[in-house]
């Protein structure tokens, strides 16, 4: 067999039962390509039918969570409600408790102005009688004692609206200490006591003869009775007469009711010098002593010892000091009153 044959031959001899092999195959192939699509379907259709139960499922869950969403959203916005409603209360109370703060704040404020009104008007009335002591009595240590009394006190509250009061009155203080003190006490008792002495002087009229020359002694046996008796009736009239030498001649002779009258007088002085020696007026009391050293110095016998020491106590009293110079505390008064003009 020749290649050239063998094809015709099978062509031939085979083409019949080829196109039956070809038309089974086909239909073979159609239902088989069919069975596929019945499966795809069937299995789309098992797909889908998962994918629409899965999504009703997600839907039902989905709405599940919307629902509870709903209500949580709902609760939330009941809660924020009543938030929302409790901070309004607290708000309020928030704005009571501030206006009760600013009324407590002003009466708080209110009362720490009083306090310090009334520490301000004890002090001021402290600070007043100190400077009566020193300007009519002149009375340093009463003056200090009032001063330190109100040292203390601003010294135990420490406030700084004090301060300057404070420095002023310390101030005032340490100048009082440095002043010389005058003896009111010491002047007054020797006052006293000349007031006392003023009995005990003796007027120029009663001054006594120093010494008097005995007479001649005459003897009775070598003169005649008539002679004798004349001799005394002589003694007894010159003994009514005394001679004495006055010092001022240009003044009268004092009885005893007007020596008596000068005394008082005298001592009438003496105790208005005393009572200006107290009031710290210096000018009536020298006036005062000034007189009554003339008054002694013209009535009185200045031989006598007493009225010798008399003269002397009347001088140094004279020459003792008895006003204080720049006694006040004016710095402190005024430093307090300015304190008072700021805060009224």
């Amino acid at each position: 067999m020749t290649e050239e044959n063998m094809p015709v031959s099978t062509s031939s001899a085979s083409s019949p039962q080829e196109k039956a092999w070809l038309a089974g195959g086909s239909l073979l192939l159609a239902l088989l390509a069919l069975g596929g699509v019945v499966v795809l379907s069937v299995q789309g259709y098992s797909q889908l039918h998962t994918l629409e139960n899965q999504l009703a499922r997600r839907i039902g869950e989905f709405d599940t969570a919307s629902r509870d969403a709903r209500v949580a959203a709902k609760s939330a916005n009941e809660a924020l409600a009543d938030l929302q409603n409790r901070l309004l209360a607290l708000e309020s109370r928030a704005q009571d408790t501030q206006n009760q703060q600013i009324a407590l704040t002003a009466m708080y404020q209110e009362l720490a102005r009083s306090a310090d009104e009334r520490v301000l008007a004890d002090i001021e009335q402290t600070l007043l009688l100190a400077q009566q002591q020193l300007q009519l009595a002149g009375n340093i240590k009463a003056a200090l004692i009032g001063l330190e009394a109100a040292d203390a006190r601003l010294s135990q509250l420490a406030k700084p609206q004090f301060a300057a009061l404070h420095r002023s009155i310390i101030k005032d203080i340490e100048r009082l200490k440095l002043m010389p003190a005058a003896d009111i006490e010491g002047m007054n008792a020797r006052l006293e006591v000349l007031i006392l002495g003023v009995d005990k002087l003796k007027p120029e009229s009663d001054r006594e003869e120093t010494s008097r020359r005995p007479g001649p002694h005459v003897s009775i046996s070598a003169l005649g009775t008539l002679e004798n008796l004349s001799r005394e009736a002589w003694a007894e009239i010159k003994s009514l007469l005394r001679i004495r030498r006055l010092d001022h001649p240009d003044l009268p002779l004092l009885t005893p009711e007007q020596s008596f009258f000068l005394k008082q007088n005298l001592k009438l002085r003496l105790l208005t010098a005393r009572l200006s020696l107290l009031q710290r007026d210096e000018a009536t009391f020298r006036v005062d002593m000034k007189a009554a050293m003339v008054w002694v110095n013209s009535y009185f016998n200045r031989q006598d010892p007493a009225t010798r020491v008399f003269l002397d106590s009347l001088e140094k009293l004279l020459l003792a000091p008895v006003a204080l110079q720049d006694a006040h505390i004016n710095l402190s008064v005024r430093t307090l009153r300015a304190m008072r003009g700021t805060r009224e």
